[in-house]
């Protein structure tokens, strides 16, 4: 009996379905092509939106995992290319590893590096970098009670200063030009406990990035027991593109085509470093993307994520 009426009943409540929304239609004229305008918006809205991968260390408080966003420098990163219809991934690994497969390709870029004409020749560089940096010397003071008058690295040498630094940062060429030895650890931790153990004279760290971690490495008491030089080098910092990833030229041109709209230039005026490109940093080849440099920039004219084709979406 039930099977029967299970039989009989369901052509008629589809009849009565059919009618009924026939009625609707007519009552409400453009009823059903509203609805099959929003599914379809439901389905753009669904659609995964293209990854780009970037590689980057612990540099608290600028790149850190343990942080809203990852950090200062990291949120900077992530507003730019989500406006630009990207989800951002990271992936944390030691800052010579992030560097050294970014430039092999397995990331599409890595962050914050200054410039310097070897990472220039690895890499591309962008016209406009995310912050910028004051580097400064640290020493304790019981070693030099008296003071460190330096205001360059070149200044260490003829103090018969000793450094101690981490791998792959910008000091490393610099060092090695002016002939100053140098002990190189790992990370930043291992680098300020090298400098309290005496067993070096001096650590050059970033302003605020030195003050934060020598807290949480030493204890907060060091700040007293530490002193900070001149600044000796203030550089900008950038976004280095894989230049053997798909994605690395067309994320630099995104990213700088972004910041030349009117969006992206309020962005990057709350970052301070608006009006500062790598065209204008020092050295005789810092046109990375301008003049002389083979790459025309297209003002006003972002590459979204809409405008990358599928072999250029993936990092690895």
């Amino acid at each position: 009996m039930g099977k029967r009426w299970t039989g009989g009943i369901a052509p008629l409540l589809a009849l009565m379905v059919q009618i009924t929304w026939a009625v609707v239609c007519v009552v409400v004229p453009g009823l059903s092509g509203a609805v099959a305008q929003e599914a379809g918006k439901t389905a753009e809205t669904s659609a995964e939106k293209p990854e780009v991968l970037f590689a980057i260390g612990e540099w608290p408080p600028m790149i850190t995992e343990n942080a809203d966003g990852y950090g200062i420098h990291t949120k900077r990163v992530t507003e730019v290319f989500e406006a630009l219809g990207y989800r951002v991934r990271y992936v944390f690994v030691p800052w010579r590893r992030a560097y050294e497969q970014t430039i092999a390709g397995e990331y599409a870029g890595t962050f914050s590096w200054i410039w310097t004409e070897e990472r220039a020749a690895e890499a591309f560089y962008p016209r406009y970098p995310i912050a910028n940096a004051h580097q400064k010397g640290f020493y304790r003071k019981d070693r030099f009670p008296a003071g460190l008058d330096i205001d360059e690295i070149a200044d260490l040498g003829p103090l018969g200063l000793r450094p101690v630094g981490v791998a792959s940062y910008w000091y490393e060429v610099e060092f090695r030009r002016q002939g100053i030895p140098v002990d190189i650890v790992t990370t930043s931790e291992a680098a300020w406990r090298f400098l309290d153990a005496g067993r070096a004279d001096i650590y050059i760290e970033e302003e605020e990035v030195g003050l934060l971690d020598m807290a949480r490495v030493l204890g907060e008491d060091a700040l007293t027991r530490y002193e900070m030089t001149d600044p000796v080098q203030s550089d900008k910092m950038f976004i280095l593109f894989s230049r053997k990833n798909p994605q690395g030229a067309v994320l630099r041109d995104a990213f700088d085509g972004f910041l030349d709209t009117p969006e992206g230039r309020a962005m990057c005026r709350g970052w301070g470093v608006c009006e500062q490109t790598a065209s204008a940093t020092p050295g005789p080849k810092m046109a990375v993307n301008g003049p002389g440099s083979g790459q025309e920039s297209v003002q006003g004219n972002p590459v979204g994520a809409d405008q990358v084709g599928a072999d250029q979406v993936g990092g690895f």
